[in-house]
């Protein structure tokens, strides 16, 4: 290792231990809204388990989809309902919920989905009025995501589409980092992205090709598309764009796996995932009549049956979430959305305002001597910190598949669960242990998991609290815990950053009637990866959900499913085989820049942080202990001597590969925490992990199938693989949405060989 490489990452790990004396000194519930989640009862509603919006049966399909304003039930019955919003079929109203219904695709079958943004005051008054243009039922509705003074928080200072504003580059147009610090209250703009979709750029969900509602106050001068909106919707020029809606095309043809669906609106996504959430995107195998692995035997290779059946078309939201509807009692497959949220008295989402609320920035906050930290904020001349922003935002109430701590009935019988952590930052760490009679938790239980973003593993692997191990087909599962190969990370179970979608399977056989399962999150309240494994709140993040055996589920013919360790899968996933040599390597780099306005110093021996009386910003002294207390962004860059040379969003674009070409991408993470990164377009391997300056290791046992999002770990490269095939303008990204929205995130382009891309594509 450099010297030069030596002293950024000593002081990574000195950002590390800020880090950690912040974890330390709020070892207690989350901050959040006025609702105290103590007051929540847990494990009160049951699961919801998501109907099929869409299926395409093997043809191929075009529908519409849209997003609406809606009251839902995601806290307890008795609790006010939460207004938010959903995604679902406009002819059908029923169907809008949050998260959104699961829609199912055929591999190699095409989909055409027209995504419409309804967030206008009555949206079916609205398609019904013979005056639109004057009907009230029209006009758009501000932001969901609000203040405690009832105000959206939709921040114009971060890149983000207020149209005719003073931009900080001074180019007054959409798409720029703005210099106002007043919220934005304008109609709320949307593009949907299928996460982990092999699909062209037109489809893709680029962030500046967003569109309004169709609304009849848009005031004057407002854009009503992003500037990448016409370009990017060119896959059909004759029905791809109109007012207030784009016309998207998937190909699906990639391996049978677990996508899902969201916004990804250019600054702010993380607002618009938190209020409308998700829904499930399931490509299925193009033979329904076959039977196995994931309706997926073609290779010849794959043997054995995984549970199911999982919830079919035509099957009713009612039926499925009626307890003891033999059409509820029957599923075996079930999607599972975590997404954490705060609330409010009165039932509505609450979301952080601006940096007092971890970081007490203006009101004392961590501070041993309460003092009051008051910064000014953008675009004031004497500020470099964003006013909104929040480097991460956590929450302190667990919420699955839309509601608050559910409960599921399961037979003793064996379970897929197909997750999505669906998460602003939380990374989730989960396990699942049987509840004693007194209430303490008992035996540990296995994940088995058997796929990961983009399809199967080569493996089926055990999970348990502190170990992951690859079971052969056929043969016993190990009995001695001590004796299977041990994790790299002490703590961990099943771990999931935002983004990632574990397949895993549960075995409920064998436990008696009435048993309970609590599944509980060991991932922090606090940045995850740089700091020691402190777990999250045991009486509020510290639980997920938990299933209940009830006998009386249990199919009469017994369980079809085949044993875990008699499950053959792929040793190329998706009858994929692993990608050869790399035409090209590429060094990137994962970065923080940190304000000049505030210095701390850090206790060696207790973590405690304090002010540094001492220094004069931006003059921090890491010999003396003293650190920037403040980022005001999470980056990316090209990885060099110096650690990296940051990328920005409107910086020319330096990524660019060649058309069919495979790349090795090595990414440096000089940041102070781990980071969930998403790759558009590509499927990828990860190749080998490596901590800077020390020695090689290979993947994880979870993560040696194909992949969309992996975790780059602090002080460590991380070499991932993929083939680029489709020419077209995407971009990779951090998945911790507050850090995506705020400059980690930046365009790359496949081009066809000695043509440039941006201009053979736009």
């Amino acid at each position: 290792m450099s010297t030069t490489k030596s002293k950024i990452l000593a002081g990574v790990f000195l950002s590390a231990q800020l880090f950690a004396g912040i974890q330390t000194a709020s070892a207690q519930p989350v901050p959040g809204g006025t609702l105290d989640p103590l007051t929540i009862p847990k494990y009160v509603t049951p699961l919801v388990i998501p109907p099929v919006l869409h299926d395409d049966a093997g043809a191929p399909m075009s529908v519409e989809v849209s997003v609406r304003q809606i009251n839902q039930q995601v806290l307890p019955a008795g609790f006010p309902a939460t207004p938010l919003w959903a995604y679902g079929d406009p002819a059908n109203p029923a169907t809008f919920n949050n998260p959104g219904f699961t829609i199912e695709v055929t591999k190699d079958t095409e989909t055409r989905i027209k995504w419409t943004n309804e967030l206008v005051a009555d949206p079916a008054a609205c398609v019904a009025s013979i005056d639109p243009t004057n009907d009230p039922a029209c006009n758009y509705l501000p932001h969901i995501v609000q203040d405690q003074n009832g105000v959206p928080i939709v921040d114009q200072t971060l890149h983000w589409a207020a149209p005719n504003q003073d931009c900080l580059d001074g180019v007054p147009r959409t798409d720029c980092r703005g210099a106002s610090d007043q919220p934005y209250l304008g109609p709320i703009p949307m593009v949907m992205h299928v996460h982990g979709a092999h699909v062209g750029p037109g489809s893709d969900g680029y962030p500046e090709a967003w569109w309004l509602p169709a609304a009849n106050n848009i005031p004057a001068g407002y854009a009503t598309n992003g500037t990448f909106f016409e370009s990017a919707n060119g896959d059909d020029t004759a029905n791809a764009i109109g007012k207030g809606y784009a016309l998207d095309i998937y190909p699906n043809d990639q391996p049978t796996t677990t996508l899902w669906y969201h916004d990804h609106s250019l600054g702010m996504t993380r607002l618009n995932v938190y209020a409308a959430g998700a829904g499930f995107w399931m490509i299925r195998d193009d033979d329904p009549t076959t039977v196995g692995v994931d309706d997926d035997l073609e290779t010849g290779v794959i043997s054995g049956v995984l549970p199911g059946p999982a919830p079919r078309a035509g099957e009713s939201a009612a039926a499925l979430n009626t307890p003891g509807d033999p059409v509820r009692n029957a599923v075996r497959e079930i999607p599972i959305a975590i997404q954490p949220k705060s609330f409010n008295a009165d039932g509505t989402q609450y979301y952080p305002a601006d940096r007092a609320f971890f970081e007490g920035l203006g009101t004392g906050g961590i501070f041993a001597d309460n003092t009051n930290v008051n910064i000014p904020f953008l675009p004031q001349s004497t500020s470099d910190i964003a006013p909104v922003w929040n480097p991460e935002a956590f929450f302190n109430t667990m919420v699955v598949n839309g509601s608050t701590w559910p409960q599921l009935e399961v037979a003793p019988e064996r379970y897929r669960l197909r997750f999505v952590n669906a998460s602003d930052s939380r990374f989730l760490n989960l396990a699942l242990f049987t509840l004693k009679k007194n209430g303490k938790l008992g035996d540990e239980l296995p994940f088995y998991q058997i796929g990961s973003e983009q399809g199967l593993l080569p493996q089926v692997v055990e999970i348990r609290t502190g170990f992951a191990t690859p079971l052969v087909a056929g043969a016993p599962l190990p009995k001695n815990p001590s004796q299977r190969l041990k994790g790299t990370f002490k703590q961990q179970g099943l771990l999931m950053g935002p983004a990632e979608r574990p397949d895993v399977i549960v075995d409920f056989t064998g436990l008696p009637n009435g048993t309970v399962v609590r599944m509980i999150n060991t991932g922090p309240d606090a940045p995850f990866g740089g700091f020691p494994d402190v777990p999250a709140d045991p009486a509020t993040t510290g639980q997920v959900m938990q299933f209940v055996v009830n006998s009386a589920l249990a199919n009469p013919a017994g369980d079809p499913s085949t044993p875990v360790n008699l499950l053959a899968l792929d040793p190329n996933p998706g009858g994929v085989a692993k990608l050869g040599a790399s035409n090209a390597t590429r060094d990137l780099a994962l970065l923080e820049e940190e304000s000049a306005l505030l210095c701390v110093t850090i206790d060696a021996v207790t973590g405690a942080i304090t002010l540094d009386p001492n220094s004069v910003p931006p003059l921090c002294d890491p010999a003396l202990g003293s650190v920037p207390f403040a980022p005001k962004a999470a980056v990316l860059g090209v990885a060099g001597s110096a650690g990296g040379q940051v990328q920005l969003w409107d910086d020319p674009i330096s990524t660019n590969p060649q058309v069919g070409n495979i790349e090795t991408w090595e990414l440096w993470n000089w940041s102070a925490d781990a980071h969930p990164i998403h790759l558009h377009l590509v499927k990828f391997e990860v190749v080998n992990r490596q901590v800077i300056g020390g020695a090689v290791r290979p993947p994880e046992p979870w993560e040696a199938g194909w992949k969309d999002t992996a975790i780059m770990y602090p002080g460590e490269v991380t070499r991932v693989k993929a083939l680029f095939d489709v020419p077209g303008l995407y971009v990779w990204h951090c998945h911790i949405l507050s850090h995506e929205d705020n400059e980690m995130m930046v365009p790359y382009c496949v081009g066809e060989p000695g043509v440039d891309c941006p201009a053979e594509l736009f």
